[in-house]
């Protein structure tokens, strides 16, 4: 798999050597990282459905997701991953799917509350399979390569930061390389995951193509637009007044672009005035805030003091020294 260039390139970075966190209680851990979207995603899941758990945040940018005990939880190095007892449940859909289904009842609403031979039940899918299918992270990493878009970010996009998240993404793509090589051909999941996070560099290297992804984008704001123009009366949500799926998933995207300081590109100055009025209505729900503090430091803090006491001796340095920026670049 390597080429001239990787040749003659400085070696690899080798992952850290971490080990594997020991907890004491019986609850589900997710292990996760707070700025990968995906991760977001289920943590919006599980605080809707208010459901208890234990946080693990994997160190991204030190190569804690190839480390031999994550992969032996999934195989991909991806975030997130839930573990119920002995069941481990690797993927986002996966993993919201298992939640869905076992936490039911009045504690626990259902974010997919309809029949599946309803009208409404359709239309929710059908929204869920139009934003699932954007490259979020493609969107995210070329957003820092392009700067003739003349983006508004917001914290934690901003300023150097910016900078630190393409070198963190080189350093996270090396240290996937890494991994690759020391497992040879044992592990088939993560080539196809090193191949995949070439070519999404190829993509957003290319104006032209990252133009394609935008617009991508704006097709499906667009529809998402004309469909909460038609609702008569005015539903709260996609597909009425109670949140579902769609809605998490819709108002992720939007945050995200938001972040980005995409806003004002998609929906700002009476663009889409609906999707505009709907992540206004978002952003005041109690998920949202307790997923987006209103300060990075909350965020650490926060999950810091929700981190099993076992493990934070040997996380210090981790918590201390973590790129939490470079999020974007695992996915």
């Amino acid at each position: 798999m390597s080429s001239q260039a990787d040749e003659i390139a400085p070696a690899a970075p080798a992952p850290k050597d971490f080990k594997a966190p020991v907890f004491q209680d019986n609850k589900l851990v997710l292990y996760f990282h707070p700025y990968n979207f995906y991760s977001q995603k289920v943590l919006l899941v599980l605080y809707e459905k208010n459901v208890d758990f234990t946080p693990y945040i994997v160190d991204l940018c030190n190569g804690e997701q190839y480390s031999n005990w994550f992969l032996n939880l999934n195989p991909k190095g991806d975030v997130p991953v839930l573990q119920d007892g002995a069941f481990i449940i690797p993927n986002s859909p996966h993993i919201i799917s298992y939640v869905e289904t076992k936490f039911r009842g009045e504690q626990h609403p259902l974010l997919k509350p309809y029949p599946p031979d309803s009208l409404q039940f359709d239309q929710m899918m059908t929204f869920e399979r139009a934003l699932s299918r954007l490259p979020v992270g493609a969107l995210s990493l070329g957003s820092f390569i392009h700067d003739d878009l003349k983006l508004v970010p917001k914290a934690p996009f901003i300023g150097p930061v910016r900078q630190s998240c393409l070198k963190n993404n080189d350093k996270v793509m090396e240290l996937l390389r890494h991994s690759v090589d020391e497992l040879d051909s044992n592990n088939t999941a993560l080539q196809q995951k090193l191949e995949i996070q070439l070519r999404r560099r190829k993509l957003v290297a290319s104006r032209v193509d990252f133009q394609r992804v935008l617009d991508a984008v704006r097709n499906v704001l667009q529809y998402v637009e004309q469909e909460l123009s038609k609702q008569t009366p005015r539903n709260e949500w996609l597909t009425g007044d109670e949140i579902t799926l769609a809605d998490v998933s819709l108002g992720l995207l939007l945050q995200r672009l938001y972040q980005l300081g995409f806003e004002n590109y998609y929906w700002g100055f009476g663009k889409l005035p609906q999707v505009e009025g709907y992540f206004l209505r978002f952003k005041q729900r109690a998920s949202y805030h307790k997923l987006m503090p209103s300060s990075n430091f909350e965020i650490l803090k926060e999950m810091w003091s929700m981190t099993p006491s076992n493990y934070k001796l040997g996380a210090t340095a981790g918590f201390l020294g973590m790129a939490m920026f470079a999020a974007f670049a695992h996915k």
